[in-house]
């Protein structure tokens, strides 16, 4: 049973005392952004042995001044002592999306007693050493009024700071690294409304005049009769294979991600010659992050920006036209959801209209309407600034890729729930205990996700074509159809092909990624759902296939052949590999630059006759 006192906002300091549900469920108004989670009448229990975080947070409660306290106990560690904590947050805009480290003000305590106060990114607001012993209950207290941060040790004032960064938001219990025991939980403090944000204008850049480049031929895709849907030269009839490879460039400082365009990473010399040297191979194609890290460098610039970042939009128009000089084709991926003060706007706006709160975690990427329109406006920002440059490099893109690799997790909102109802960015009610609206609900929400991404880079570029890059479902011992119940595998979920190849999809070609999930380098067309897609209007493209460093040399070659065999033989149009060049990262595949594997995948006999 839930006790509350809060009032609207304005109103004098109330409290609110927390008891969680005795069922086991669901905790009152209190909600999990991961499954896991144990209830009973005053304590909630979470597991991290995954090293995930654990979120419990109030959605759609938010605060201005405020103070949440619990007792908190640190039962088991599953790494470095120095590393795992647990602890509270404060002002974060919306915690069940973006986890325990996305936004607002942390108070934390360490196995060997540290008590640690943060801004979300890892920033250090005052660190304090105690005397405490977190494999027992202690009690902490996070405090925020004005700009005012203080962290309490059972009842003692530890750490505080000034900081404006974050004025409002919402409270969560937080761990990461270990199995945590929260109990005793109070909130107060003073609730500001709901109401949708002000609208942000937005100041998208310009591009500098270019002189223009002599396009690439238009490629396109058609269904010749029974055969499976293939690429095609628009200009001469002729068909087109994609042949080629995967590449991206990580970044040494932001947790290794993709940095390949970003200010002060991409050097336009090196990737001149990067370029040549793939196309004197015989490739024609390769596929790249056009998406990567968002911070000062990336696409989406600072916190503050309300557009692209038009550094960043240079280096890739730079690539575009490099590319085209050497005859590759492009294939972008626009991924994951875009944030800066414009768009993220742009998301709060949308969610304010269809409120998802059952959707948690990575699982608000595809699921929530906000997150979609801000990609969607992203997305059109993006292709439009391309194509002011220069018009004739969209004929460079083969396909604009909404994601590298789509998924969505079983131990995130709303397919952690075993009963009870969810509504999606559809705006559909769906009964997480009812298999087959389980399955609908991820099929028809990735649908309309897709197809309204495709509808927006078509309403730029009328003649582009789109798709989305996925892995299938025999990487986890699954069927295509499994409900999305949770079990002790991998909880990534790929999309279903036979829904995104369907009538109903209006993207052109799909991507899949095939590797020897099993050890094997057998393709499984029951997995791909081969018969739909093959009788579907879209081509198939194998955008990107590898094998792991756990084979030598000469297997990786066989199974590299035999993957790429078996996979032509069903009806695939065109291959790239994965991946280029990353072998600075351990326990990548083997890549393209290495024992002159580039030349002998382009050189195979396996590639259909053009």
């Amino acid at each position: 049973m839930l006790f509350t006192m809060l009032r609207l906002a304005g109103t004098l300091l109330c409290a609110m005392a927390m008891s969680f549900s005795v069922s086991g469920d669901m905790p009152g108004e209190w909600m999990p952004r991961e499954s896991g989670w144990r209830f009973d009448d005053n304590t909630a229990a979470h597991d991290d042995r995954f090293f995930h975080s654990g979120v419990l947070g109030l959605p759609g409660k938010t605060f201005r001044d405020a103070r949440l306290t619990a007792e908190v106990k640190i039962s088991r560690v599953y790494h470095e002592p120095d590393s795992v904590w647990a602890g509270l947050l404060l002002r974060a805009p919306r915690p069940l999306h973006r986890g325990a480290w996305g936004e607002g003000y942390h108070f934390f305590l360490r196995v060997n007693g540290e008590a640690v106060l943060q801004r979300a990114g890892g920033v250090s607001l005052d660190v304090a050493a105690t005397e405490t012993r977190p494999d027992e209950f202690v009690r902490l207290a996070l405090e925020a009024t004005g700009t005012r941060i203080c962290g309490y040790v059972d009842d003692k004032l530890v750490v505080e700071a000034e900081d404006d960064t974050y004025a409002v938001g919402e409270v969560a219990l937080v761990h990461y690294g270990n199995e945590t025991v929260f109990r005793a939980v109070i909130v107060e403090g003073t609730t500001v409304s709901q109401t949708t944000e002000t609208e942000v204008t937005p100041q998208q850049p310009k591009p500098e005049p270019l002189p223009p480049v002599t396009p690439l031929p238009a490629i396109g895709v058609r269904k010749p009769g029974s055969d499976p849907a293939a690429f095609y030269n628009r200009d001469t009839g002729a068909p087109f294979l994609p042949k080629g490879f995967n590449h991206t460039a990580l970044s040494k400082i932001s947790d290794g991600w993709h940095a390949t365009f970003n200010v002060g990473h991409y050097d336009p010399d090196a990737m001149a010659a990067l370029l040549a040297e793939m196309a004197e191979t015989g490739a024609n194609t390769i596929r790249v992050w056009a998406w990567g890290i968002q911070d000062k460098t990336g696409f989406t610039g600072t916190r503050d920006s309300r557009g692209l970042n038009a550094a960043y939009m240079e280096n890739f128009v730079d690539f575009l036209r490099r590319c085209t000089a050497h005859g590759l084709y492009v294939v972008p991926i626009l991924d994951e959801t875009p944030h800066n003060a414009y768009y993220d706007n742009v998301a709060a706006r949308a969610d304010a209209a269809l409120p998802t709160p059952h959707v948690t975690g990575y699982n608000v990427n595809y699921l929530t309407p906000g997150a979609l329109a801000a990609k969607k406006q992203a997305t059109k920002d993006f292709v439009q600034y391309v194509k002011e440059a220069d018009p004739g490099l969209l004929n460079t893109v083969l396909g604009w890729a909404f994601a590298n690799e789509a998924f969505v997790n079983h131990t995130q909102g709303p397919f952690h729930l075993n009963e009870g109802l969810a509504v999606t960015l559809t705006g559909r009610i769906y009964d997480m205990g009812n298999r087959e609206q389980r399955q609908a609900c991820y099929d028809e929400s990735i649908l309309l996700w897709c197809n309204t991404l495709a509808d927006a880079v078509k309403s730029v570029a009328p003649d582009a074509l789109t798709t989305i890059g996925i892995w299938t479902s025999d990487a986890h011992g699954r069927d295509p159809v499994n409900y999305l119940l949770p079990d002790d595998r991998d909880p990534r979920r790929p999309p279903r092909p036979s829904i995104l190849a369907g009538p109903d999809s209006v993207l052109d070609f799909l991507d899949i990624h095939i590797y020897p999930w099993d050890g094997t380098s057998t393709v499984r067309p029951e997995a791909h759902e081969w018969k739909a897609v093959k009788e579907s209007d879209k081509p198939a493209l194998v955008g990107a296939y590898g094998v792991f460093k756990n084979t030598t040399v000469e297997e990786a070659r066989v199974m590299l052949r035999e993957m790429l065999g078996q996979a032509f033989d069903m009806g695939y149009q065109g291959a790239l590999h994965w991946v280029w060049d990353l072998t600075e990262v351990a326990g990548q595949t083997w890549s393209a630059v290495e024992e002159d594997l580039a030349a002998y995948l382009m050189a195979l006999d396996v590639y259909p006759e053009e």
